[in-house]
């Protein structure tokens, strides 16, 4: 009987974890757009052909990987979502994203060199180019060591290392914007515009990698309703961010359009500059609608009723499922 309850368990997480086309799609429009970005803020700013923009196109999204997956790290994961066998569930997941982390620093370095030797050739003061480098090779620094030492789930967890990589990331993300913005004599309200458009694309594009390399391969190696469920709650914390992700990028992506284009529709449909950003505001569109449909299609997490708990044996007032039959009784994935 208990063997049969457990295979049951696993039939049912297996069919959970493997509904996962959307976000993978989602990821891939993002990636292309930061790319569209990224070529176009280089022409603009005049570095150089396209070998320096997949340069800095390949640090910001390496940044942008160690930055969002850190805070799904120290803010979305919460070991005490799991009440017991939380350390083995946790220390998976947090050895799959070192592997990740290692990836994104072989990747961070060379393009941050890139990128940095770009803003000394433009940028007049050198103390902002100083600290950006310094930045990076604290955050080489730390997540390298976090991500190579041994150590335990309560270590790790909001350790001092992790939340110091995690603030070196943010510090040069900002650093990177200013930066951006600083080669273009942009003022201080266009480096605020950037600097939240970087973070926003940080935290989206972390956060997927996570969820999708990260907390689904986990998930199917503990297929069990206590990880599953906590699974669920890391992925409802993440949607939420992205419901504040969504319109700032949205709001910020129009800004440096209009600021740097003006706000003329040829602008935008008889140049390639004018048509890679119409297409990269096009792509965020793209994106707004997956975020919708995801929950109506149940693709947009490896857990049934993402969007209400209860189906997997939620702590919250309501319809619930059991865990063996994903079935919902009533009202399901509504968002």
């Amino acid at each position: 009987m208990a063997g049969s309850t457990r295979r049951s368990v696993e039939t049912t997480a297996d069919d959970l974890f493997d509904k996962y086309t959307l976000p993978k799609i989602a990821l891939s429009i993002i990636l292309a757009a930061s790319l569209l970005g990224t070529v176009v803020t280089s022409r603009l700013a005049g570095h150089g052909g396209l070998a320096v923009a997949l340069a800095k196109w390949g640090y910001f999204v390496a940044l942008g990987v160690l930055a969002g997956g850190l805070l799904w790290k120290h803010g979305f994961v919460r070991p005490d979502d799991l009440e017991t066998g939380s350390d083995a569930y946790c220390a998976r997941m947090y050895d799959r994203f070192d592997r990740v982390a290692i990836g994104s620093l072989v990747v961070l370095v060379p393009g941050a060199a890139v990128a940095i030797d770009r803003y000394a050739v433009v940028v007049s003061r050198p103390l902002p180019v100083l600290v950006l480098g310094a930045a990076v090779l604290g955050l080489v620094a730390t997540a390298g060591i976090q991500a190579l030492r041994s150590a335990s789930v309560d270590a790790r967890f909001r350790g001092p290392l992790g939340l110091a990589a995690l603030g070196l990331a943010l510090g040069a993300i900002v650093l990177t914007a200013a930066l951006e913005v600083a080669v273009r004599a942009g003022d201080g309200l266009a480096v605020g515009v950037r600097v939240l458009h970087l973070l926003a694309f940080a935290v989206w594009v972390g956060g997927a990698v996570w969820n999708i390399f990260v907390a689904v391969p986990t998930g199917q190696e503990y297929p069990t309703t206590a990880v599953i469920r906590a699974a669920g709650q890391q992925l409802e914390r993440f949607r939420w961010a992205v419901r504040v992700i969504i319109p700032t990028l949205i709001a910020t992506g129009l800004y440096q359009a209009v600021d740097a284009l003006g706000t003329d529709v040829p602008t935008y449909l008889g140049s390639f500059l004018g048509l890679a950003v119409a297409a990269k505001l096009g792509s965020i569109g793209v994106l707004v609608v997956i975020f919708k449909l995801c929950p109506m299609w149940r693709a947009c997490s490896p857990i049934d009723g993402v969007c209400d708990l209860e189906e997997v044996g939620g702590q919250r007032d309501g319809p619930t499922t059991d865990a063996a039959d994903p079935t919902p009784t009533e009202g399901a994935g509504d968002d």
